[in-house]
């Protein structure tokens, strides 16, 4: 089958679909599988405008000019250009409402990343589902340190960040970086 032959029905896992959940939050995270690729999708397009925003001169977020077409999700989900990164949706109930990303940077450390689609914002849906996946890189993947560049400017991410008490740690190529230690999140995600 050609790429452009691919369906959007269920493949047979490779592996088991990590789901993270809290017994005091409706958001749950799901490993993204080729059949979110359309919810994905229109998120993605019903909030181009907000995922495009600029935050500075060279820091808009290219969530949406990566994902023109469902295709190229599905794509990205199927044949990711950073192999062991794992991707996750954030679910309110049945509702997409965003994406958060763990990728691993080096030994015991990794990048959490996220996006929350603009209808959904104001309900502190990253920062909830942020503690989720914190907890899951320090009591599940054994990480040490875990870390999040936010484009200078982004003054609602970096509140969100501060929030769920990782500290600044200076600017990169435009981005506050901000880290959180596993012992610092033993106080944090009480």
């Amino acid at each position: 089958m050609s790429s452009d032959e691919r369906s959007l029905e269920p493949t047979p896992p490779i592996h088991r679909r990590i789901i993270v959940t809290s017994s005091t939050d409706t958001v749950v995270l799901k490993q993204l599988v080729p059949t979110d690729a359309p919810e994905y999708f229109n998120r993605v397009e019903e909030d181009r405008a907000h995922l495009s925003q600029q935050h500075g001169p060279r820091t808009a977020d290219s969530t949406a000019e990566n994902y023109p077409t469902v295709e190229s999700v599905l794509e990205s989900i199927v044949n990711p250009k950073i192999p062991n990164k794992i991707r996750f949706g954030i679910w309110d109930g049945d509702v997409f409402v965003g994406s958060n990303n763990l990728s691993p940077r080096g030994e015991g450390r990794a990048e959490l990343g996220s996006w929350v689609g603009g209808n959904y914002t104001g309900h502190n849906y990253a920062a909830r589902a942020r503690t989720l996946l914190v907890d899951y890189a320090f009591n599940t993947a054994g990480l040490e340190e875990v870390f999040c560049e936010i484009a200078v400017g982004n003054e609602a991410s970096r509140k969100s960040v501060e929030r769920s008490g990782f500290k600044f740690n200076g600017v990169r190529y435009d981005h506050w970086v901000y880290t959180l230690h596993r012992s610092e999140a033993l106080n944090t995600l009480k």
